[in-house]
């Protein structure tokens, strides 16, 4: 009778660890459905804002004049946030957005190259990283992209593991040289009641795990 019931015991013990796996499965599932219809893409914090530009990215820029291009031309932000241009030179760029870059040339190139220039500028590379750490599978640093968000980060890290706790994820960023935390709640994100904090670089997310 024992040993019926020791093999009773680990045949249950079996059946609730397939259990566990398959619903962790699952939840996964639900997960990358949700990020992929972007849930709250778009958004930082709370607020809509457009992608600054920063160290490391890659621009493609284009000059039109008369109706033809002029120019076109690739240029990585340095480390100092400066890319230098033909015609132009070099020229600091880090913390304007595409949109304020575009407007910044077309007013050089009309003062002293063009009538009634147009520039384009858009990113072809993004630079910098995002950090993920804690109850994630692949804890680590990870290539930022415009638009990232917290919950794609978490699943970029290979997803939450079994003892994840989603409802007090923290994403900390440095604002003016001063850490700044604010905890979000990714159980109510991924099941579209709450918007998907967007990134920027160099943030830290980090995933606490569940009190027992």
């Amino acid at each position: 009778m024992i040993r019926r019931a020791g093999e009773k015991l680990l045949s249950d013990r079996n059946v609730w660890s397939r259990f566990r796996k398959a619903l962790n499965w699952t939840v996964m599932m639900v997960l990358a459905v949700t990020v992929t219809l972007g849930l709250g893409a778009g958004r930082a914090w709370s607020e809509s804002v457009d992608y600054v530009v920063g160290p490391g990215d890659e621009l493609l820029i284009a000059f039109y004049a008369g109706g033809e291009k002029q120019e076109d031309f690739t240029a990585t932000v340095s480390p100092a946030g400066t890319i230098t241009s033909p015609l132009l030179g070099e020229m600091k760029v880090a913390g304007l957005t595409t949109y304020e870059i575009a407007k910044k040339l077309t007013e050089i190139l009309a003062k002293d190259f063009f009538v009634n220039p147009q520039v384009l500028v858009s990113v072809k590379e993004y630079g910098g990283q995002v950090f993920v750490m804690g109850a994630v599978n692949k804890p680590g640093a990870y290539g930022f992209q415009e638009g990232l968000t917290a919950l794609r980060a978490c699943l970029l890290a290979g997803g939450f593991t079994d003892y994840a706790s989603l409802k007090k994820v923290k994403v900390t960023r440095v604002v003016d040289g001063k850490s700044q935390t604010i905890t979000f709640d990714l159980d109510k994100v991924s099941k579209g009641k709450n918007e998907d904090p967007v990134l920027v670089r160099g943030d830290r997310v980090e995933v606490p795990r569940r009190g027992f």
